[in-house]
């Protein structure tokens, strides 16, 4: 206890962690309250149209959708495009080495229980040995050694799989891009006020666009409609 109460870099490094402020779990962009939310609904589109196409794909290949690993690395690469586990190689090697993973325990301690446990303590220690963190993919390790996938299942459908994820994630993002350096968006009003954790509930129910005033004729049609002839 005594050594812990020193001045050693180990105690200083926590005194500098505890100074510092908790960091809020969102994704966080520039620009306007609404134009981050005209960006979200943009990417959470992007999302539902990538997994419409991967059970599409999943059919045409007769592939049951329970072994088709990428609902999350969807989620991820959409939701948070510019974050490291999204990066193109973060995607691809992060899942063919959570398969080499699997392969490896399923070849040394056949399908079940411990080959699974041990083939995600592998597929994670592979990806941060080669620094190609991508969670979503620590599926692959425990499916094959689950189900004893063969080899073929890492080609097809995960190699082709994240192949054509990382491809639609930029095609995505360009657009996105294009949509943020147009003139209609960057007249977007101000939004209502965002807290530290997340959307001011209040400031959202009290929150109007700048030309809606009360007793203006915006503000007044509602009230006439409700009245009638």
């Amino acid at each position: 206890m005594a050594f812990l109460g020193r001045n050693t870099p180990y105690t200083r490094s926590l005194s500098s962690a505890a100074a510092r402020k908790p960091v809020v779990a969102c994704a966080t962009l520039e620009g306007g309250r609404l134009q981050q939310i005209a960006v979200y609904v943009y990417r959470a589109t992007g999302a539902g149209v990538a997994i419409a196409l991967m059970e599409v794909l999943a059919r045409a290949a007769e592939e049951p959708l329970s072994r088709v690993p990428f609902v999350t690395s969807i989620v991820l690469v959409m939701a948070l495009p510019e974050s490291e586990g999204a990066r193109s190689y973060n995607v691809v090697a992060g899942h063919m080495l959570s398969c080499v993973a699997g392969l490896a325990a399923l070849w040394m301690l056949g399908s079940g229980d411990t080959a699974c446990a041990v083939a995600l303590g592998i597929a994670l220690f592979l990806m941060l040995i080669a620094r190609a963190l991508h969670p979503p993919a620590g599926i692959n390790a425990f499916l094959i050694a689950a189900y004893g996938l063969p080899l073929s299942w890492a080609i097809s459908p995960v190699l082709v799989g994240s192949l054509f994820l990382v491809g639609y994630k930029r095609i995505w993002w360009l657009m996105e891009q294009r949509m943020r350096a147009t003139e209609l968006f960057g007249k977007l009003p101000p939004g209502p006020q965002w807290s530290q954790d997340g959307v001011d509930a209040s400031a959202l129910l009290k929150w109007r666009p700048p030309h809606w005033r009360p007793g203006s004729a915006e503000a007044d049609a509602p009230a006439k409609r409700d009245q009638g002839p």
